[in-house]
């Protein structure tokens, strides 16, 4: 099997070559990409020997007889090449033209890049059925499903940690830190992902994932917070049975899936234990404390230029959070203003979706820069 990882320096894309690492008489990687060529895509190029190299700029022909492909031609040229699966674990907005460019070349795609779904959702969701999800949540849905009339399906139910701050009292919201979001407490993430968990953002744009994903009508979409992360996900069908996933946290297993679909295989020794489960709880989202979550639904719902809005506004605002340039209360306040003055309707073609994309990006740094200087 010929492999391509793009965002292979990241958290999922490291972990995609950590699964990788043990199949390599089964795998070939052929290509991979990250933002810049730093020591560890250079030392993940001299381990793995890739044929191709994608970065978004540098002045380098090859490296160790590796073809390095530069810039947005260097991008069309690497989701051009003839491999068997591509893995997009490129974090944020930066994931969106790749997504659209594979889709649009009809490409295997597994995907832990729920922006592109999003902000694509609208005017690609007919290309959504061939995609692998990696999202430990929308992954346990897929395979509860793959056998399964959508007429019987009831609801499904996406599970949350709830993040750091589940128990902590709404009034000290105001003196989150960095630090204090970035501890989440089941799963090792990015960055970002990492505060929209604790802001609950981070399931209410799984939400629309979903929704786009499984072709499911918000109304089927439920989110309980769920803080042991054993259970992944759970569909309930109309006879009164749920069928859920479960694992101990851990990415390897959906990125193993993808990578492997329809087989499984041997990851590691980490089983689940249920003896040592001593109980499962699940929680109604508090969106009061959250209202980011509650906020993203209703975008999803709104359709049309919202959901996309949303999704930049977020990366703008949770960029200045962790440059420390506001507070953790300011990050929906920055996403709720954007969506309110944002100007724009138009949505028939991908290139009013860049348009949006860079529509937003000044209004929400504009914004974002307001509530940094008080």
């Amino acid at each position: 099997m010929k492999v391509g990882i793009l965002g292979s320096t990241g958290s999922v894309g490291s972990q995609a070559l950590d699964v990788i690492r043990k199949y390599k008489d089964q795998i070939k990687v052929q290509l991979l990409g990250a933002s810049k060529l730093s020591e560890n895509l250079i030392n993940q190029i001299k381990e793995f020997k890739p044929s191709y190299v994608y970065v978004e700029n540098t002045e380098e022909k090859s490296i160790d007889d590796t073809k390095v492909l530069v810039g947005e031609d260097g991008l069309k040229q690497a989701v051009g090449l003839d491999l068997d699966l591509f893995i997009n674990a490129i974090a944020g907005i930066k994931g969106i033209l790749p997504t659209y460019l594979l889709l649009k070349y009809n490409k295997t795609l597994a995907t832990a890049n729920k922006e592109a779904i999003i902000c694509l959702g609208e005017l690609l969701k007919d290309k959504y059925k061939k995609i692998l999800p990696i999202d430990s949540e929308h992954s346990a849905i897929f395979q509860i499903l793959k056998d399964s009339n959508q007429k019987e399906v009831r609801r499904i139910i996406l599970t949350a940690s709830g993040g750091p701050f589940v128990n902590m009292p709404a009034e000290d919201f105001e003196n989150i830190t960095v630090k204090q979001a970035l501890i989440h407490p089941r799963w090792s993430m990015g960055k970002k992902i990492t505060i929209d968990s604790a802001t609950l953002m981070n399931k209410g744009l799984e939400v629309i994932e979903a929704h786009y994903l499984f072709s499911m009508p918000y109304e089927k979409i439920d989110v309980l917070i769920h803080p042991e992360s054993i259970i992944h996900g759970m569909v309930e069908f109309v006879d009164g049975t749920v069928i859920s996933n479960m694992s101990n946290p851990d990415m390897k297993i959906p990125i193993s899936y993808a990578l492997f679909y329809p087989e499984r295989k041997f990851i590691s020794d980490n089983y689940l234990d249920f003896t040592k489960i001593k109980s499962l709880n699940f929680l109604k989202p508090d969106t009061e404390k959250f209202p980011l979550l509650k906020l993203a639904v209703e975008c999803g719902k709104k359709g049309g230029v919202y959901p996309t809005v949303l999704t930049v506004a977020d990366e703008i605002a949770v960029n200045f959070f962790l440059e420390e340039r506001i507070k953790f209360t300011d990050i929906h306040k920055i996403i709720l203003e954007t969506l309110e003055k944002f100007d724009y309707n138009k949505l028939d073609s991908v290139d009013d979706i860049f348009y949006i994309i860079d529509k937003t990006i000044n209004l929400a740094t504009e914004i974002a820069r307001k509530y940094g200087s008080t």
